[in-house]
């Protein structure tokens, strides 16, 4: 073995612990020798034995306790070493798993053994942690796959636009035809990158909250009567439901967001004549607010990826719509620590509830 091998293996834990281990040991030994040696030099003994008999006695227990405790010294050696050997297993299991990854293997994991001592709490931690980045790395692809889809439609449309431009006559009711459709791409683009961008700074936490005591019940109906033209457009009624009062300490703005993305989902997908019911009711810890509508439903398949970015259902994919809206809304909610669940049998409307605390600790 080189001295280079040699010096690193000297920095290593399982050296150290060795070290420890045999020092400690052979020193107890050595100091319980020690004082059985001066006990019987001074001790009780004198009284059996002549001080010749005591000599000899004391001599052959320096020889044997010399043989003794080199024997002990080297055993104390070997016995640390593999006990540091084993105690640092699952150290070295983790270290292998973190070289694989450095690989850009991250479907590799530490083996869990079963033993619920410190290491096997490490690996558990370790990978929770490669979970976590799996999923992270996992949902950062989708939303660039996502992105690039949903970009290329108005990008490509604007570049139609413009060429049509300058390869054509056209009058001036054309030319404002084309500046019209520009604007509206332009416009789509701005609110799917202005969404992104909220939805990334409410995850984060980067988003503030200008709380303020409000009147849910007020608020409902102010979303409702927003969107009632649209509504009655498509023959759809709303309907708030609740208690003529239900205060609430929230940021208004963003908590209108939310109810506005819900609601406007729940119209898209209601078919005429339908009803779409917002109920309200709390306790003295927290609010509930359910959107009910009579639409045709969630399917099972869909229903683990509704919050997800950029996610749109087969039953979807005919309206209009970015699939940022729930994301949107879910990110809102969550930074007033408050918790939006979807339910649907897939055939006769869907339920999403909005459940926020009253205080914030």
């Amino acid at each position: 073995m080189s001295f280079g091998k040699l010096l690193s293996f000297a920095r290593t834990v399982a050296f150290r612990l060795t070290v420890w281990y045999a020092a400690i040991f052979t020193g107890s030994t050595l100091i319980a020798f020690g004082i059985f040696y001066l006990a019987m030099q001074r001790g009780i003994h004198h009284v059996y034995l002549s001080p010749r008999s005591l000599h000899e006695l004391l001599e052959a227990y320096t020889g044997f306790f010399a043989y003794a405790l080199g024997v002990i010294a080297v055993g104390s050696v070997f016995v640390g070493w593999l006990l540091a050997r084993r105690a640092l297993t699952g150290v070295k299991a983790v270290t292998q798993t973190a070289i694989s990854i450095a690989g850009h293997d991250l479907s590799q994991r530490v083996p869990v053994r079963g033993t619920e001592d410190e290491i096997d709490q490490l690996a558990v931690a370790f990978n929770g942690m490669l979970e976590r980045i799996e999923t992270v790395l996992r949902s950062m692809k989708e939303t660039t796959d996502n992105i690039a889809h949903d970009l290329r439609s108005p990008i490509t449309r604007m570049r139609g636009v413009a060429e049509m431009a300058l390869f054509s006559e056209t009058s001036p009711e054309g030319d404002t035809i084309m500046a019209g459709t520009v604007v509206e791409e332009c416009d789509r683009l701005l609110g799917i990158i202005n969404t992104m961008l909220s939805i990334s700074e409410a995850e984060s936490g980067l988003t503030g909250l200008s709380c303020e005591e409000i009147d849910l019940m007020v608020l409902l109906r102010d979303v409702c009567d927003l969107f009632q033209p649209l509504a009655e457009d498509r023959s759809v009624s709303l309907v708030v439901d609740g208690p003529a009062a239900l205060i609430l300490r929230c940021d208004r703005h963003k908590l209108q967001r939310v109810f506005a993305n819900l609601l406007d989902n729940a119209i898209k997908y209601t078919p005429e004549n339908g009803r779409i019911t917002l109920t309200a009711g709390g306790n003295e810890r927290e609010v509930a607010i359910t959107v009910a509508d009579t639409g045709s439903g969630i399917s099972e398949e869909d229903m683990p990826h509704l919050f997800e970015r950029f996610f749109r259902g087969e039953k979807s994919r005919s309206e209009p719509g970015s699939g940022l809206g729930l994301s949107l809304a879910k990110a809102l909610v969550t930074i007033h620590r408050g918790t939006v669940d979807a339910a649907s049998d897939g055939k006769h409307g869907s339920r999403f509830t909005v459940t926020l605390p009253k205080t914030r600790d």
